[in-house]
């Protein structure tokens, strides 16, 4: 049962994003109720099927939003879940430069019948754009800048320690499949060094983590890259890790696997004949705990593309600095 949730809430926001990209609305507008919310700078506070997709169609009014979607994380506790979703799009203006934009989307749902679930809470936050706004988006008022938080922004609309899927269902069962485990392990760690929750960050390495960490080098121990990715962190206005695990593997002992974790780069998804590539990877050797948790006990990143057909090869405990 557990599973077929997952899978039917996972089709559900990802019809969401389908339908705030295209400005159609029809095919979830059954999972939008007169008490759900929407909370987005962009968007105001909207509550109801139709005050929602009233505001969020205006962002289409000019055509359609070209992107995709990210780091799908599904937690399912009895008859709620909590959810979270990277999406990142373009809206493009003849002769001009595309406007460009990373979004986090949170999502808390109650299940009403079943295999019927219901939005309860969807938090929309833009966390970066580049390029010029089109003059059909100017009401989103103030954009992320560069510069990141300044005087006079208004609260975050996500705030991880408060908002998170992790945080809203603590309780919730972990997968028992592999690789869904291992997905769900990566967008916990891209969600919290994305968000900057140091703790939750910690819960994705094991005592003994150690790799290649570029820029920063090797390091040795949870408290040397805790310390050092928070303080790495503190430089950077915003992060977002758009990416796709690609390649799962059990080891011979069964305390371990590993895993290949393909960046997606917003600005060149694909090359110029529609094929997907990738601008980045991890290695990732990960460990069941006692609490039954898998937890990156090694890793290395690698820049470099390649194409979604192509992919690397596993080279667990070599670090390419």
């Amino acid at each position: 049962m557990v599973i077929s949730d997952k899978h039917n809430v996972a089709q559900l926001i990802a019809s969401f994003s389908h339908a705030w990209m295209t400005g159609q609305f029809a095919a979830i507008a059954p999972a939008l109720n007169a008490s759900t919310t929407l909370v987005s700078h962009q968007h105001g506070m909207q509550r109801g099927c139709a005050d929602i997709t009233a505001a969020l169609s205006k962002d289409t009014a000019a055509g359609q939003i070209t992107g995709r979607t990210s780091n799908s994380f599904v937690a399912i506790d009895k008859n709620r879940a909590a959810c979270s979703l990277y999406l990142f799009g373009s809206l493009n203006e003849p002769n001009n430069e595309p406007f460009q934009f990373g979004t986090t989307l949170l999502f808390e749902l109650k299940k009403t019948s079943l295999s019927d679930w219901c939005f309860e809470i969807i938090r929309l936050a833009i966390n970066w754009t580049s390029g010029p706004a089109p003059d059909e988006l100017k009401y989103w008022g103030k954009l992320p800048q560069q510069q990141g938080w300044q005087f006079g922004d208004r609260p975050p609309v996500i705030v991880s320690e408060l908002h998170s899927p992790w945080q809203r269902l603590p309780a919730a069962s972990p997968p028992d499949e592999l690789t869904v485990a291992l997905q769900d392990l990566y967008n916990r760690y891209a969600f919290a060094v994305d968000q900057n929750d140091i703790a939750l960050l910690a819960t994705t390495y094991t005592e003994d983590v150690h790799g290649g960490f570029a820029p920063m080098g090797y390091l040795n121990g949870r408290e040397a890259v805790i310390g050092m990715l928070k303080s790495f962190r503190h430089l950077a206005p915003f992060w977002q890790h758009f990416a796709d695990v690609v390649k799962v593997e059990r080891e011979n002992d069964p305390q371990y696997a590993r895993m290949i974790v393909a960046r997606i780069i917003p600005q060149y998804p694909v090359d110029q004949n529609g094929n997907k590539i990738y601008g980045a990877h991890y290695q990732l050797r990960v460990r069941m705990e006692e609490d039954a948790q898998w937890r990156i006990c090694w890793s290395d990143y690698r820049p470099g593309w390649f194409y979604a057909d192509e992919l690397p090869e596993f080279d667990i405990g070599n670090v390419q600095l």
